[in-house]
This record gives C-alpha cells, sequence and structure tokens, in this order.
C-alpha cells in the first residue's frame, strides 16, 4: 500500500498535473506573468497534498479532527478564490483599463481565467476525494480483515483450550483403572502419559506442526490406549505419508481417535477401530472407522468433533472435506480430506 500512495503522488505530480494544465492553455500564464502561474501551480500541488494527507483521512474522523478538516477547506477555497479574483490581462493593461470604463462587466479573456482557475482547483479535489475514498475503503477492508482474523485466533485458541481438558480427562480415567486393578502395565502407561503431556503443552501456542510428529502423537496415544484393552479390540493405525514436514494444526486429528476410542471400545464384546491416514501432494486423507455401542451419550457428548469441525472451518474454509456416518450395523465412520499449504 505505501508503494501504491507513493506511484500515485509521483503520477499526479510529474503526469496528471502538467497534462491538465497544458490541456487549458487559456492564456500565455507564463509568459505573461511568470510569478503568478509558479505561484498557481505550486498552490495546485499544495492543495492535492493538503487534501490527501490532512482534509480527507480527518472527514472519515468525528469530532475535533472532522470540524478541523472542513476548516481547513474553507481556508483553501479562499486561497483559491484569491487567486480567482486576481485579475490576469494582457501587458496592454490601458487597453483594458478603458474597457472596464466603458463596460462595467468583466471582458471574456478575465471570466476564462477565473474558470481555469476554479476548474484546475476542482479537478485536483475530485482526484484526491477518488483516490481518498479508494484508500479508506481498502483501509477499512483491511481492518476488518484483521479484526476476522482476530476473532478466528481467539475462538481457535478456545477450542484448542477445550480439548486439552478432553485428553487429559480420557487419559487419567485409562490411568485410574489401571491403579486399581494393580496392573504391571501402570508404570509403562504413565510414561507415555508424561510424554504425551508434554507434546500437548509443548505444541499449545504453535499454530501448526510438521505432519510426522502429529502421526507420532496419534501412535503413542494408540499404543498408550492399548495397554488397558483385552484381545476382544481389533486396533490398527497405517500411515502413508510423502512429505513429513508438510504443516498441519496440532491436536486436529487426535480429536477423532479420542472420540472411536471414547464410544468404540467395549470390555465384553467383540470390537475394533481402523484409523488410516496418508498424505500424496498436497492432500491429506484422514479415516477412523470403529464398532459402536448402545451406550448413553450426554448432553455434551462428542464436544471434542463439534470443535474439531469449526477448527476446520476457521483453518481450511473451502480446503476440507468431512463427511461422518452412522451406520445401521454399529459402525461409526469419520472421512477427512483437507488440502494442505506448502508453508503456513
Amino acid at each position: 500500500m505505501k508503494n501504491a500512495t507513493l506511484y500515485i503522488d509521483l503520477a499526479f505530480c510529474f503526469i496528471l498535473l502538467p497534462l491538465v494544465i497544458y490541456a487549458f492553455p487559456v492564456e500565455r500564464w507564463w509568459g505573461t506573468y511568470p510569478l503568478f502561474f509558479c505561484s498557481f501551480v505550486g498552490w495546485l500541488y499544495v492543495t492535492y497534498f493538503l487534501y490527501k494527507y490532512f482534509i480527507i483521512p480527518r472527514l472519515f474522523l468525528k469530532g475535533k479532527k472532522r470540524m478541523v478538516a472542513l476548516i481547513t477547506v474553507l481556508l483553501s477555497l479562499s486561497v483559491t478564490f484569491f487567486f480567482s479574483a486576481y485579475e490576469i490581462t494582457s501587458p496592454l493593461y490601458h487597453v483594458h483599463q478603458q474597457q472596464r470604463e466603458i463596460s462595467p462587466y468583466p471582458n471574456w479573456g478575465i471570466r476564462q481565467n477565473q474558470q481555469a482557475i476554479w476548474l484546475h482547483y476542482i479537478l485536483v479535489v475530485i482526484f484526491c476525494f477518488a483516490v481518498g475514498m479508494l484508500k479508506e475503503v481498502y483501509r477499512q477492508k483491511l481492518a476488518r480483515a484483521e479484526m476476522e482474523y482476530e476473532r478466528n485466533r481467539a475462538e481457535l485458541a478456545l477450542y484448542k483450550a477445550q480439548i486439552n481438558p478432553h485428553f487429559l480427562f480420557n487419559t487419567l480415567n485409562t490411568l485410574y483403572g489401571l491403579l486399581i486393578t494393580q496392573s504391571d502395565k501402570t508404570e509403562v502407561t504413565l510414561e507415555r502419559f508424561i510424554n504425551l503431556t508434554k507434546y500437548m503443552y509443548n505444541n499449545a501456542n504453535r499454530e501448526f506442526i510438521p505432519l510426522a510428529e502429529e502421526v507420532d502423537y496419534i501412535g503413542q496415544y494408540i499404543a498408550l490406549q492399548k495397554l488397558r484393552l483385552n484381545e476382544l479390540a481389533d486396533v490398527r493405525f497405517t500411515h502413508d505419508v510423502e512429505r513429513k514436514e508438510i504443516p498441519i494444526p496440532p491436536m486436529m486429528l487426535i480429536t477423532f481417535v479420542e472420540n472411536a476410542f471414547k464410544y468404540g471400545i467395549s470390555s465384553n464384546d467383540p470390537c475394533f477401530i481402523h484409523i488410516r491416514l496418508s498424505q500424496q501432494a498436497d492432500k491429506l486423507y484422514f479415516e477412523v472407522t470403529n464398532s459402536t455401542f448402545d451406550r448413553e451419550v450426554k448432553s455434551s457428548g462428542r464436544m471434542g468433533i463439534k470443535n474439531c469441525r469449526r477448527r476446520l472451518e476457521l483453518l481450511y474454509p473451502d480446503r476440507h472435506r468431512l463427511d461422518i456416518e452412522q451406520g445401521n450395523e454399529g459402525i461409526f465412520r469419520v472421512r477427512l480430506e483437507i488440502k494442505l499449504e506448502e508453508t503456513a
């Protein structure tokens, strides 16, 4: 925007205004009255910068600043009136003096000069207003975009804050079950839980992380959950990643995995969780399929998926597809497709 403003100023000063002055050669001002010509041209440049950088920006404000701008407009009109009132005549001043004594009306040449002065002034002001309006529209657009960005950023932070306690609650519940059964897996589970917690808090303030880190996190989480499962559970995680460094939001995919372990596992009936992840070029495919059971789901159930859906809408508004299917055969399936970016 700064470069555009500079280019506009240079175009006006060295191209537009000289062309406007050349297009209206009412009198040969330069040859007859060079001092008046230089003063008036200088006033046109002053008018341009006065309107563009002082008057017009304050007209969009309120209070004293707008009043100061209006007063400045009146002053500029007064100075222009002074220029138009100055009698530009030919060197034969006595001839025009005699014409004024014969006719009380100003001669046609004088009126043309006055009209030219006001025409130059009006053209400069119109150009300033046009540029100023475009600049103000652009500024307001940037302001709205910045406000929207900050709002989305705050909303994303809120959703991430809601996801973290959800993870802690589920994992602590697993640890509690192992502790009360005095399982020999408790120590290993606690160690993995500490590693996952470190990962979670180390990435709390990061907007994007390499895909490889998220894949490793999902793998550790699944390994942690497997410690509390029996032989009735069939849990599989397959992944094929071409570019491990491609960025994705942290704690995004794990939400669907947590949901699968929360609603798709049973200690008394055969159950399964199948997770597949693949990344090719700029496309990420993620699918979670799990068995379901007739369990009472509270009103806060699946809050993680709702939050994740909203995060996807904010981060990838037109570059993702999320399909969630609740089959009649006791199967719950989530399919996610994201068009990733090279950098984030």
